[in-house]
């Protein structure tokens, strides 16, 4: 768990039906008090103004 979870969003990209935005995930476990910095992104594919996918990575 990270009590003090933040996201941050970077950028956004939109080509087509696909949109992607990259964000920073920061945070510090609960557990053991170890401070966490991820970058990622998520790509959603859109269809009829809905999200029919949606993947996230990690970088």
């Amino acid at each position: 768990m990270f009590p003090d979870a933040c996201w941050s969003e970077d950028t956004h990209f939109v080509s087509g039906d696909q949109g992607v935005p990259e964000w920073t995930f920061s945070g510090t476990d609960a557990e053991d008090g170890e401070v966490v910095e991820e970058r990622g992104c998520d790509v959603f594919t859109f269809k009829d103004g809905k999200i029919v996918v949606k993947d996230t990575f990690l970088k």
